[in-house]
């Protein structure tokens, strides 16, 4: 199948020229050594990580931990304008179609952005029904299911807006996210070290 390109975004405070990622150039965008993080990595022939790596200290309970609708935001106020104007250049036109995955009340979209299909896949209908960017919304948790109800080729962007560090089965749900991409599509997963201790995978908390 076609090659995954999932770009991965540690939100900095950006410093000096500007950055272009798999292609895709980010006016915006500073290098600094968060940006540069993946360069010149000698990556391993398998998957390092145990079962015991991806096991959080609240496994199996995100339905529960989620019942209750959270209004919050989940990075500091520098980083969500960071990460809008970063989806302001990646974002496909009014004819274009992406998956935010682990939506809430915001995929941190640029205000008015409208694609002509968003579908908002996450844990609470409360907060999805208050998405502003979605065309459509699907309650299902990832850990406990990562196969994605759509078809091959669906979308030309996946997104994953400070959630991806709580995915248990990752190399499931990004073999899915590859297959439902269009060819040339991208995976663009952000993340911050604000995180919920009990939920988070643990293997996340060790760069920090």
């Amino acid at each position: 199948g076609p090659m995954l390109v999932a770009v991965f975004l540690a939100l900095t405070v950006p410093t000096t020229t500007a950055l272009v990622v798999c292609g895709l150039q980010i006016p915006h965008a500073r290098h600094s050594p968060a940006s540069r993080a993946l360069d010149n990595i000698d990556w391993p022939d398998s998957f390092p990580f145990s079962e015991k790596d991806l096991t959080p200290q609240w496994a199996g309970k995100d339905k529960a931990f989620y019942t209750w609708p959270k209004f919050v935001h989940h990075a500091g106020e520098d980083c969500r304008a960071a990460l809008t104007r970063f989806y302001s250049v990646a974002l496909p036109s009014e004819n274009g179609d992406v998956l935010d995955l682990c939506s809430s009340w915001t995929s941190h979209y640029p205000n008015g952005w409208k694609g002509r299909r968003c579908v908002a896949l996450g844990l609470n209908p409360l907060e999805l029904l208050l998405n502003p960017s979605k065309t459509e919304w699907r309650v299902q948790d990832l850990n406990r299911d990562p196969n994605l109800p759509y078809a091959d080729a669906s979308f030309d962007i996946v997104t994953n807006s400070l959630s991806v560090d709580y995915m248990t089965r990752p190399l499931e749900l990004f073999a899915e996210m590859n297959r439902v991409l269009k060819p040339n599509g991208y995976a663009l997963m952000a993340f911050t070290n604000r995180c919920f201790p009990s939920m988070i995978v643990p293997i996340w908390k060790r760069p920090f």
